[in-house]
């Protein structure tokens, strides 16, 4: 590659202390200290508590950032850019004591052209940034209530690019035929001419298939005049029955774009893109003309006492965990989210609801221009993913206005003419919102119509079950069996109702919010798995629901204690279930609860309490391909730690979870322990997390990082009374992630 894109993430200083915009001389830098981004201005040390707000306001200050580097002559004739994919929530950027710019908004990524301000090469560089994360009514969401917390610091990552001087700005690639066969790739690239005199440079577009083999190719020549930009149109030969992307097989193509200026390559800029067509019609979604019902779950970027500010490899794993669960769709609520986990959606075949930053409130003009700078933004990050297939140009849950949203719209297709847009209405204005999406797609929240007032039509979120504790980690069977089959029902309702394109399930995680309106200590606990990422039942409805070929799986939806329900539920995704207490066969059964479903559940009747144990074997074509084994749990034993990884890097940023449980002497875990546990680290590393910590459901968590360049082990323990505590290890070493 021409173009360097170096990563800018470790070496920053930080302070807490606000120096005003005319105090950049004055920076007492011993008093700052090392960091490496993603970095939060302030580390929460607890995840909730009747005294939770003042953690929020914890975070709601300006602090500074600092970063001293030198370029070498191999820069000399390069422009060098500095880009932040998030600040939260605004950023004052400054080089050598001169303010380079703003921006605003702590969901979008931003760049600025620090070419003019450098130093000479060799000599010391300083980069500074002020970045403000107190309440600001300017910035969307802010400005009313809402329903989640920002965070502050830069929470993303930094990278420092170096181009030519005439460089590509971006591209915007599209396979605008693909539905009729042909694999021609258009590619849309912005160029710019920072020289003094005009160039007649040529844009070559380069297709490349996983062996890295050039499938199809075009290229483009145009004079570009001296301090402007030029759009080059490019489209490629046709490729010969590409390789599509879809849920199941995600196949991916680079598509590379070159400039050059006579014979010499200036520039570059590489993407992955995904050959696929996709259709939202009254009766359905077809995507490479097969139809797919929307199986969909919400998603925060959100971590317990870190915020947002975590690596790569953390953004990975979500996307992971919910393709894992079941899952096809993803709706990124309510703000672009990081790329790391959209490019891991490319990745996986996860299809991707995307919207601008917002909760309910609409601001004033002021807050409407940056609302509309996000959306600008956000489409141009994100609009080569093949992954992303509607752009929300709507503020979650608000009610109408026309001017607005109209012009929100307008931007999107100017933009983007290859996707539609979706604006998500709260369920109180379902009745008489106007349809401002250019009849694009109609979504709302907890309506569940039997004939839509619009089509398309599509769930964006389902299953309101908060206020009477069954999303609680502690709740009883009973309960949390109630919570599942909110799910569930819904779940069942889309695949009865042919005019329902599918829907969204509120959430994939419990999570911090500022508002509290559930009254839960600042925990909203409507997930499908706890905060800290440890899967509750309803979690387990949704990977019942996977193609059984694949992934078999049998769940009991009962802790065979004496008070739980003598109707035992199951959820499996076999053609039969067995079901045995002590080994004696009670029953042998079909499915036959929600029957909507692609597998539906099953559900045993009359089943008398014998403490003991409690099994449930799948059947696929007369043949056992899984069983799931219950005991009723017994006294407290002895605590368990589980590390989410076993190594992390010395890069300052990365670490692991570690899962805490507490069990029986059978492994049972005890799911309505709350104990109290203490924890201790010692060695080469950072806690992160309470070191007295109060169990719900049996389970929790804590985190441990690795310091900068500082090799070496982390020893972790627990200990709670009187039970067996536990320890376990883990290794900092230099690799880094990718």
């Amino acid at each position: 590659m021409i173009r360097e894109k170096v990563n800018f993430n470790t070496e920053w200083l930080y302070s807490s202390k606000d120096y005003t915009d005319g105090e950049l001389k004055d920076f007492q830098e011993a008093e700052f200290e090392q960091v490496s981004i993603p970095h939060a201005n302030t580390l929460l040390t607890r995840h909730k508590g009747p005294d939770f707000q003042e953690q929020i306001e914890s975070y709601r200050f300006i602090s500074w950032y600092r970063r001293h580097f030198i370029l070498d002559e191999s820069y000399k004739e390069k422009r060098i850019f500095i880009e932040f994919e998030g600040v939260a929530n605004a950023a004052k950027i400054y080089v050598n004591e001169k303010y380079i710019g703003e921006h605003k908004g702590a969901y979008t990524g931003f760049s600025f052209d620090i070419t003019e301000f450098l130093n000479s090469w060799g000599e010391e560089n300083v980069i500074a940034v002020r970045v403000d994360s107190t309440k600001r009514s300017d910035i969307p969401p802010e400005g009313g209530e809402v329903d989640y917390c920002l965070f502050g610091g830069i929470v993303r990552d930094v990278w420092l690019i170096a181009t030519g001087e005439c460089y590509i700005d971006n591209t915007f690639v599209s396979t605008p035929y693909i539905k009729d066969g042909n694999g021609k790739v258009k590619n849309e690239t912005v160029v710019y001419n920072k020289t003094k005199g005009d160039k007649e440079l040529r844009v070559e577009t380069y297709v490349l298939d996983k062996a890295g083999n050039v499938a199809a190719k075009g290229a483009e020549t145009a004079m570009v005049k001296a301090g402007k930009r030029h759009i080059f149109s490019i489209e490629t030969e046709d490729i010969k029955k590409p390789e599509l992307w879809d849920i199941k097989q995600p196949y991916l193509y680079r598509a590379v774009t070159k400039v050059s200026d006579g014979d010499k390559y200036i520039d570059d800029y590489e993407t992955k893109i995904g050959f696929r067509w996709f259709e939202f019609t009254e009766e359905g979604f077809y995507l490479n003309g097969m139809p797919i019902k929307l199986i969909g779950v919400n998603r925060h970027e959100q971590w317990p006492y870190l915020g947002r500010a975590v690596n790569r490899k953390h953004q990975i794993a979500d996307a992971d965990l919910i393709k894992k669960t079941g899952f096809n769709a993803v709706r990124c609520s309510h703000y672009p989210q990081n790329p790391a986990f959209l490019d891991r959606c490319d990745e996986l075949g996860l299809i991707v609801f995307e919207e601008a930053p917002g909760w309910q409130h609409i601001g004033d003009e002021a807050w409407q221009e940056v609302y509309k700078i996000n959306i600008q933004e956000m489409i141009i990050r994100d609009r080569n993913h093949p992954s992303v297939v509607s752009w929300g140009t709507r503020v979650n849950e608000s009610f109408d206005n026309n001017e607005l949203y109209i012009t929100t719209n307008n931007i999107a297709k100017e933009l983007d003419s290859t996707r539609p847009t979706h604006g998500v209405r709260r369920m109180e204005s379902y009745e008489d919102s106007k349809f401002l999406e250019n009849e694009d797609i109609y979504t709302v929240n907890y309506q569940y119509p039997e004939i839509p007032r619009h089509k398309p039509f599509i769930i964006t979120e389902h299953s309101m079950d908060w206020f009477e504790g069954n999303g609680f980690s502690w709740a009883a069977d009973t309960k949390a069996l109630v919570f599942t089959k909110t799910f569930a029902s819904v779940v069942d309702y889309y695949f009865g109702n042919k005019y329902c394109l599918g829907g969204f399930a509120w959430s994939m995680f419990d999570y911090n919010n500022e508002v509290n309106y559930t009254r839960t200590e600042n925990v909203f606990y409507s997930g499908l798995y706890d905060i800290f990422r440890i899967e509750k039942m309803p979690a387990y409805f949704y990977m019942s629901q996977k193609d059984n070929k694949e992934s078999p799986m049998v769940y009991i939806a009962n802790y065979w204690t004496d008070d739980s329900s003598d109707t035992v539920t199951v959820m499996s995704n076999c053609d039969e279930v067995e079901l045995y207490v002590n080994g004696k066969m009670i029953e042998r059964l079909k499915p036959n609860l929600y029957m909507n479903l692609p597998h539906p559940m099953y559900e045993f009747k009359n089943v008398i309490f014998e403490e003991g144990e409690i099994m449930a074997a799948g059947y696929v074509n007369g043949r056992e391909v899984a069983r799931y084994t219950r005991r009723t749990p017994k006294e407290a034993s002895r605590l368990v730690l589980t590390p989410e990884y076993s190594h992390i890097a010395a890069d300052g940023s990365d670490f692991t979870a570690i899962k805490i449980e507490l069990t029986d002497e059978n492994g049972t875990v005890l799911p309505y322990a709350d104990n109290q546990v203490s924890i201790t680290v010692t060695g080469e590393g950072r806690f992160i997390g309470e070191k007295d910590l109060k169990l719900e459901g049996g389970s929790g968590a804590f985190y441990v990082a690795g310091k900068y360049q500082r090799t070496g082990k982390i020893q972790c323990s627990v200990s709670a009374e009187g039970v067996k505590g536990a320890s376990c290890e883990i290794i900092v070493d230099m690799h880094t992630e990718k």
